[in-house]
């Protein structure tokens, strides 16, 4: 059978080579119209990420003069941590203070005796209080487990509860406040009273509170003057110079009790120095009469010695005139008073002291202050309602701590009224006082500062990757991915001699070198470190002559350190008054970028004339892929024609081939 062809289909003269030749050569206005669409989507793309660059490096240049300037973020340093910390915002004023902590806040933590592991709590009404708070569960009766699971479901917030295992065979139940305070004592009431009792949670405690009498008083001790003391029952005053002591009727043990003493250590008023003395009075010796006229004798007048006032003791200050005193007769010094600031609370660990307490004495060694007492009691802080914690693991306590020489208390451990725009957080007591130093956040400056530089490096070496064929540029740009390498080297040069390129890296770098107005005068960006530095070893790095700034960080924190004011100033300083920073290095750099990627800027024309060139290309490209579609067309039409007609003349020759070899 012999071969079938069908023109335009299958040829035997292979007319589909010939087509896409003459095709190849028609397509080439459609080939550089596509090379003309990717090189301008290209530099559409590289203008879009420019932009995208300067942006960002606006948005630094923004923090640095606006209100969200770290100029104006303030850090609190504690020398001792472990003691203290604290956060400050940026209303704290700088400032260092020295804060002791005498008692940190806690909070009511009861343990119970050991119970077995079959210990069962029975049904009833528990109420739990914790100041003015309190919870109430009714129980059903059941496991510990099982009363600690449903007391926890109440109210977290106020009461917590837990078992733990302290050996195979025992356990022990934990009752915990969650505040912290000395209002803020846990209380058992109803069925919660009788399984404290029995659990080993709570005690019947005996009343040890005692008040110290006011009225009569005992001598104190010697040489001191007992007669400058004088009470009326209410208020106790030793002046200057005087001594009295305030005894209980037996010595008390010691051991977890408290003396609280209303005291006030008050400045005498100035008495003033008296004038000299007025000396002896002589009386008038009358006058006479003559013709009507009253004459008066000249007054009697007397030589007094030359008056001196007299000498002034020298002052003495001393806040130590508080002293306890045990049962033997012994006194030990309190610590020592404020002076002035009005009536104060003091509450002092006897325990601390002595195993026995017998009275307070006051010994007032100052020249020019009084000592006044309301009110000296002895009590256990731990007793509420006549029970108190058999097996306490904390007791509900204010922290007290001392701030510059004033004592405060609180009932939590955070405290934020204490120093404006500051909470301090109270972590143990401490025998030394520990320094607060409230300062500018340096480090939040320094952060953001080369954040600005490494941005404005970053725009740079676009720009000198954008407008020069030169390859050294890609080779010193060592923190480039391998992927940002591959795509920079096809953007050497693309934009080499834009104008608009050159005039934003000439004003970049007159920004970057400009002196600028401070409260100290003229600053420049230098003066902290930040500069070209384009001379190295004598000579000069082609590398450092791009553009690029360097940033010397000794200088830089020295700056920072030393003339804080002055660099806030040079990135951005009202220079006139209204408020309204009108000078300095990030406005400077805002002011800039701001004309070309705002809305309608710079940046924004040159993209829309891309999409209008993008859109023209793609009209092109369209209109030439019809045409070249309808040419395809007409070559087919026509080689098919052509092998139409060689078939017919072959089929034709075959057929008088054939009918002359029949003739032979």
């Amino acid at each position: 059978m012999s071969d079938v062809t069908i023109p335009g289909v299958t040829s035997k003269y292979d007319t589909q080579t010939l087509i896409e030749g003459l095709m190849k050569v028609e397509r080439i206005p459609r080939d550089r119209a596509a090379e003309r669409l990717e090189e301008v989507k290209l530099q559409k793309t590289v203008w879009l990420e420019f932009s995208r660059k300067l942006s960002s490096l606006r948005e630094s240049a923004r923090v640095l003069f606006s209100f969200q300037t770290p100029f104006n973020e303030r850090v609190a340093t504690s020398a001792n941590p472990s003691v203290l910390e604290a956060t400050a915002t940026r209303e704290a004023v700088e400032a260092t203070h020295s804060i002791e902590v005498l008692q940190a806040a806690a909070a009511d933590r009861f343990m119970s005796d050991q119970l077995g592991k079959d210990y069962t709590v029975p049904a009833g009404t528990y109420v739990f209080g914790v100041g003015d708070g309190s919870v109430k569960l009714s129980f059903s009766g059941g496991t510990l487990d099982d009363f600690v699971a449903a007391l926890n479901k109440k109210n977290p917030e106020l009461v917590r509860a837990q078992v733990v295992n302290v050996s195979p065979d025992a356990r022990v139940l934990v009752i915990e406040s969650m505040k912290t305070g000395k209002d803020n004592r846990l209380t058992f009431t109803d069925a919660a009273e009788s399984l404290g009792l029995s659990a080993g949670l709570i005690e019947p405690s005996r009343s040890s509170r005692q008040e110290l009498a006011l009225s009569p008083l005992s001598r104190f001790e010697q040489p001191l003057d007992a007669a400058k003391a004088r009470t009326d029952g209410k208020v106790l005053t030793v002046s200057p110079g005087g001594e009295a002591a305030s005894r209980l009727p037996s010595a008390l043990p010691s051991s977890g009790l408290v003396m609280e003493i209303v005291v006030e250590l008050a400045e005498r008023p100035d008495e003033g120095l008296s004038g000299p003395p007025p000396g002896p009075a002589i009386p008038g010796i009358g006058g006479i009469d003559y013709e009507g006229i009253h004459i008066n004798s000249l007054p009697s007048d007397a030589e007094l010695p030359e008056w001196a006032p007299p000498v002034q003791p020298p002052r003495v200050d001393n806040g130590r005139v508080l002293y306890l005193i045990d049962g033997s007769g012994r006194s030990y010094a309190l610590p020592a008073l404020e002076a002035g600031g009005g009536y104060k609370t003091i509450t002092v660990p006897l325990s601390a002291y002595s195993d026995t307490v017998a009275g307070l004495g006051v010994r007032n060694q100052n020249t020019h202050r009084d000592v006044r007492i309301t009110s000296i009691r002895v009590y256990d802080p731990n007793e509420v309602s006549g029970f108190s914690p058999k097996n306490p693991v904390s007791t509900a306590q204010d922290a007290v701590i001392k701030m510059d020489g004033i004592q405060v208390t609180r009932p939590d451990n955070s405290i934020d009224d204490l120093i404006p725009g500051v909470t301090l957080d109270v972590k143990r007591p401490s025998k030394e006082p520990v320094d607060l130093t409230i300062e500018p956040d340096r480090e939040a400056v320094k952060d953001s500062v080369i954040d600005l530089v490494g941005k404005y490096n970053r725009l740079m070496a676009e720009i000198n990757i954008l407008s020069r064929a030169d390859q050294t540029i890609l080779d010193e740009l060592e923190y480039l991915s391998d992927d940002e390498r591959e795509t920079y080297s096809e953007r050497l040069g693309l934009m080499q001699g834009d104008m608009t390129l050159s005039s934003i890296r000439s004003n970049l770098q007159r920004i970057m070198m400009d002196p600028y107005a401070t409260r100290d005068g003229a600053s420049l960006l230098s003066a902290m470190g930040i500069s070209t530095n384009a001379t190295s070893g004598g000579g000069y790095d082609a590398s450092r002559l791009r553009g690029y700034l360097d940033i010397d960080e000794d200088k830089l924190d020295r700056a920072l350190k030393d003339f804080f004011l002055r660099s806030k100033d040079t990135f951005g300083f009202d220079t006139d008054g209204d408020l309204l920073i009108d000078s300095g290095v990030a406005l400077k750099l805002d002011t800039l970028t701001k004309g070309y990627v705002e809305t309608g800027g710079i940046i924004a024309l040159k993209t829309s004339t891309f999409d209008s060139q993008i859109s023209s290309i793609n009209s092109e490209i369209a209109s030439l892929d019809k045409q070249l579609a309808a040419k395809e067309e007409e070559y087919r039409r026509k080689y098919g024609m052509m092998e139409g007609a060689l078939e017919q003349m072959e089929s034709s020759s075959s057929a008088w081939q054939n009918f002359m070899n029949q003739g032979d």
